[in-house]
């Protein structure tokens, strides 16, 4: 079922890098494995005068559809965890604020994308909802690495600094390094690692685990209202998502 979240990194992610900058060897781990599809506006809208517009049930359709078809060789089967996020608004100005802070945590393609275009188009007018086209994209790729961008520089961070620790010597050296920038590269990293922890999100999350026949039904349940016409949403599926559900608030204890 749907549900209105909070998108943000986890507290565990703010201590194993404090731990990691002491010289720390920290357990934490925020990668991903599996495979993402993401629809937009301006990938699965019909153009119209004014735009093009997108309903949240409208890009559900596109995933449903992929996640039934079985003549895709890469249809993932199984049981699996599928987690989907979605920013959608009834008016441009508001999408493009939530995709913002949406991008610096999960700089999916399609959210980039969607962004790109809506400040493009963030003068035109609204208009009525259009059906989703019959296409056959987004397609199913091979199960891969799907860490959000974003994890991955909290990694590449954290790696590089044990690496800078250890060669030191001194891990409060480098802690101080950082804090006076006497390294340009710490400095920028720790302003990075500061956005990143400190960047919060409302988005939309669907969650759910089982097989994908189930998981698209339960797809329609609780969907966004269809009065919010600018919509992009990624859908990510692994066999095990933990990491990603552990950026939304609902699943924090």
């Amino acid at each position: 079922m749907w549900q209105q979240q909070t998108l943000q990194h986890s507290p565990q992610a703010r201590e194993a890098l404090e731990a990691n900058l002491r010289g720390e060897q920290s357990p934490f781990d925020v990668s991903l494995t599996g495979l993402k599809i993401g629809v937009h506006n301006w990938s699965h809208g019909l153009e119209t005068k004014s735009g093009r517009y997108l309903s949240p049930e409208n890009a559900n359709k596109a995933f449903i559809a992929k996640m039934t078809d079985y003549a895709d060789p890469n249809r993932p089967s199984g049981e699996l965890d599928v987690v989907v996020i979605m920013v959608t608004a009834a008016n441009i100005e508001q999408f493009i604020a939530q995709m913002e802070n949406v991008m610096i945590l999960l700089p999916e393609p399609a959210f980039k994308q969607a962004y790109d275009y809506a400040k493009a188009h963030q003068k035109l007018a609204e208009t009525k909802m259009v059906k989703t086209p019959q296409i056959a994209s987004p397609a199913f790729g091979q199960e891969n690495d799907i860490t959000p961008q974003s994890g991955r520089d909290l990694q590449g961070i954290m790696r590089g600094s044990l690496v800078a620790n250890v060669a030191s010597g001194d891990p409060f050296a480098v802690i101080d390094e950082l804090i006076q920038q006497k390294a340009r590269r710490q400095a920028e990293n720790k302003q990075k690692i500061e956005r990143i922890l400190h960047t919060s999100a409302q988005v939309y999350a669907f969650q759910d685990r089982g097989v994908l026949d189930v998981i698209a039904l339960n797809l329609q349940k609780n969907v966004p209202s269809a009065n919010n016409v600018f919509t992009a949403t990624v859908c990510f599926i692994g066999k095990d998502l933990s990491n990603l559900r552990g950026m939304l608030n609902g699943n924090r204890s």
